[in-house]
């Protein structure tokens, strides 16, 4: 009968409806009857009082048995007060619930097995010296050898069947989770490097891509976020085998295991301890291979041999797509009941060093979104031996040449050998070199604008044809300084103004943030006269003349046509300088710098080392000084002649540059002069 609408769900009750047959689909069809064939549940008031219930279930699969064991539910207090100290650090096993259930391979049992007959042991021995144990002592001692009988009679076979694999080096893939007990330490080796990390936790599974079964090892290992040291987490793969695998040949095996564990932890604390070393940004060479992540998660390696910049917050900051971030160790003294090596923070991804992760979709952003602020590393506490040993081989920074931020190795970076004489070779003279360096120097001791964080930096414009050493007097001032040099031109930063104010933005902070010095080649694009006709080159100009304005280091800007200026830049200008065709005697400069520092063993490194020292002589190169080109021909002259005479296996010499001057020079004869062309090869 049809109610009211009005009187739907108003009746204080509720009505119980019971599964009935399935539809097609699958689908239960409800129905107010209970079943007819329901019996009994097994575990009823009755069965509250056990202090262990053993479920089991019908064996399929193995012809030996008719019953196997399902689960086994642990309902003593005495039982779940000992499991709670012996399994204090196990993942996913919460020893306070009331009814604590184990099932699957049991693996918590199993792995803490041995803990458990300690445990019987010392509490008989505990018991032993008192006069009158109390009965909840005997009942603990009772429940306990309950459970070693269960786990005897149920797991004894498989237990010695994987101690004899052990103890003969060998392991099957169905047994490699009795191997990997969490919180154990393990062996790994990726991208050639080694490591040594906490097993998490292991189950099988299959490739979601392939359906190939693998076991999945999880495992903490300790990693640098800019701001500090802590856990992260990483995904091995061990692809399923037959029969018996030697455990060394496995991709992650237990670190005792290893042929020479002892030297292996001693090398892994050491490299460690260096990584350690970089938690402040570091001006370094690097001879070796970075990589990134491209947009679907692939790794892309490059090979990087130059100058870098460590600097692992810089890496969060100005790459926060492949942020890194780490949960904090664990205070032991706060919680010694849980593992006092990590705190853990679920779902927590490790740029880089996944080899397969199983949670893509959680990212590894911090719960508040924020990215963090600097901090000053060097009030970070000192890392443990263990702690170091768990540090992975990677470091993060930027990569100078390529414009990347990369992860690097730590074995592949060295310290920079520093050109002393650069500066004193420059064709300037002294008193602008001085006034250069004075200004320079000066920086950190300069005074602010009325307006806070205006006008702090200070900038060099750098105008005169090409190749009469805009671009050296640059690179020298960093060389003298010692610090890094970021070269930048129009092209690197686009035409878009809005990404342009982006990445100008980023360039000239990352620049403050490493005391470095920026040169902007041929800023012609950015300096011009605004005009009524160009209104996004208007936009250019405008968004440098603003960060500009703002900006806290040193900037060199070089241009060939300083008289297309626009005026606003006039007063934002420190110092000006203007480089003139190089006459002979600058030439001359050039050349003798040229043939004694770049000698052939510079040009030649790769090639094979020069026989002994240049011998031109000076009257041939004051012939050479009178061909009229500029100093970045020079160089190149001087670099093909040492690399034909390396090749020659002979020592630098006036055949060599005649040589290169005729192959730069052919069908070319303006640009020389002819009598001095005629001289150098008489």
């Amino acid at each position: 009968m049809p109610i009211d609408p009005e009187d739907v769900g108003k009746t204080l009750g509720l009505k119980q409806l019971y599964s009935g047959s399935e539809d097609i689909h699958g689908r239960y069809q409800w129905t107010t009857e209970l079943p007819k064939d329901l019996e009994v549940p097994g575990e009823d008031a009755d069965s509250a009082k056990w202090a262990l219930i053993l479920r089991r279930t019908k064996a399929y699969f193995d012809s030996q048995k008719t019953l196997e064991l399902h689960s086994i539910v642990v309902q003593s207090p005495y039982l779940r007060e000992l499991l709670g100290e012996i399994l204090a650090d196990y993942p996913g096993v919460t020893t306070t619930l009331k009814r604590l259930e184990f099932k699957g391979r049991f693996e918590p049992l199993i792995h803490r097995w041995s803990q458990l007959k300690t445990a019987i042991t010392q509490l008989k021995v505990e018991q032993s010296k008192r006069s009158d144990p109390s009965p909840s002592d005997c009942a603990r001692i009772e429940h306990a050898e309950l459970l070693d009988n269960v786990l005897t009679k149920e797991f004894s076979d498989v237990l010695a069947s994987i101690n004899d694999m052990h103890d003969n080096g060998v392991v099957t893939y169905e047994h490699l989770w009795a191997l990997l007990e969490p919180n154990s330490l393990i062996y790994t080796k990726h991208d050639s490097q080694d490591r040594a990390m906490h097993v998490k936790s292991c189950k099988y599974g299959k490739d979601p891509m392939t359906n190939a079964d693998y076991l999945y090892v999880t495992a903490n290992f300790v990693d640098f976020d800019g701001q500090r040291f802590g856990m992260n987490r990483l995904t091995l793969k061990i692809a399923e085998f037959e029969g018996t695998q030697p455990i060394t040949a496995l991709p992650a095996y237990p670190l005792q295991y290893h042929e020479d564990s002892e030297q292996l932890q001693k090398s892994l604390i050491e490299r460690g301890g260096r990584v350690e070393d970089f938690a402040s940004p570091s001006f370094c060479q690097y001879s070796g291979v970075g990589w990134t992540l491209d947009h679907n998660g692939n790794k892309v390696q490059m090979s990087v041999q130059g100058r870098v910049v460590i600097d692992a917050g810089g890496f969060n900051k100005f790459n926060p797509n492949l942020a890194v971030h780490v949960s904090p160790f664990k205070d032991s003294t706060t919680d010694a009941g849980n593992d006092p090596f990590l705190e853990e923070v679920e779902q927590q991804a490790n740029y880089g060093a996944v080899i397969f992760s199983d949670n893509h979709d959680a990212g590894n952003m911090p719960i508040d979104g924020s990215l963090g602020n600097d901090v000053d590393v060097s009030d970070l506490p000192p890392l443990t031996d263990e702690q170091k040993m768990l540090l992975g081989p990677e470091i993060r920074g930027y990569a100078l040449k390529e414009k990347m931020w990369l992860t690097f190795f730590v074995n592949a970076v060295s310290d920079i050998s520093f050109s002393e004489g650069a500066f004193d070779s420059l064709i300037l003279p002294d008193n602008l070199k001085d006034l250069v360096l004075s200004f320079t120097s000066s920086q950190n001791h300069n005074f602010d604008d009325v307006i806070r964080g205006k006008g702090k930096g200070i900038i060099f414009l750098l105008c005169g044809p090409p190749g009469v050493g805009k671009t050296l007097t640059a690179e020298s001032v960093a060389e003298r300084m010692q610090v890094p040099l970021y070269v930048m031109s129009s092209g690197d930063l686009g035409t878009d103004p809005s990404a342009v104010d982006h990445k100008l933005r980023n360039v000239l902070e990352m620049c403050t943030r490493w005391n470095a010095i920026l040169l902007l080649d041929e800023a012609d694009v950015f300096l011009e006269k605004r005009s009524l006709h160009e209104l996004e080159r208007n936009k250019l100009v405008t968004i440098f003349l603003r960060v500009m304005e703002y900006y806290e280091g040193i900037m060199f800007l070089t241009t060939n046509r300083v008289e297309t200026f626009d005026q606003a830049f006039q007063s934002r200008i420190h110092i000006q300088l203007e480089y003139k065709d190089l006459d002979a005697a600058s030439r001359l400069s050039v050349w003798n710098n040229f043939l004694t520092s770049h000698n052939a063993a510079q040009a030649a490194a790769r090639l094979s080392p020069p026989p002994k020292a240049p011998t031109t002589a000076a009257n041939e190169v004051r012939k050479l000084a009178e061909l009229a080109i500029n100093g970045r021909e020079i160089k190149t002259l001087v670099k093909l002649a040492a690399i034909y005479a390396a090749y020659k296996k002979e020592a630098l010499s006036k055949a060599h540059l005649a040589t290169a001057v005729e192959t730069q020079f052919l069908g070319n004869s303006r640009r020389e002069s002819e009598s001095a062309r005629g001289a150098l090869f008489a």
